[in-house]
């Protein structure tokens, strides 16, 4: 092979499939401008084999509240499972302040799944709770 073969030429980049990760970045400027730049969403994506029989590979998708003013402490608020073999969706998503797992949302559920868990109260106690806090120690400063 010369070393102007390009390798890559079998991989279409033009046609990709939206992601929960994709869908999950839409939201980031929304709940940094409705906090008054007081929180932030962050997503940590780990490319992941499970401990399931047989093994399975996934993409791990992590959703952090964090606080900029409180020295970036942040919370996890859930974890979305995007399985290779899936394809993008179906996806599993955990709840972590509840512990609730939902699976199989598709695409066209998916935003809809995360609002109904930043609702429930305790996931929505502790967001004010980290906004309050957030809010205080800018006044003080």
């Amino acid at each position: 092979m010369a070393k102007n073969t390009n390798i890559w030429k079998s991989i279409n980049f033009d046609d990709t499939e939206e992601s929960a990760l994709d869908l999950l970045e839409t939201q980031k400027e929304k709940l940094f401008k409705d906090s008054r730049s007081l929180l932030k969403l962050e997503v940590e994506a780990v490319d992941s084999y499970l401990n399931t029989e047989p093994p399975t590979l996934a993409l791990i998708y992590k959703a952090f509240i964090v606080a900029p003013e409180l020295s970036n402490y942040r919370i996890k608020i859930f974890t979305v499972v995007e399985y290779y073999d899936k394809g993008r969706f179906p996806v599993d998503i955990m709840s972590h302040l509840d512990n609730d797992k939902i699976n199989e949302v598709h695409k066209e559920n998916f935003l809809s799944e995360i609002s109904r868990i930043l609702s429930k109260s305790i996931v929505r106690n502790r967001i004010k709770e980290l906004y309050k806090l957030s809010k205080e120690n800018k006044n003080v400063t």
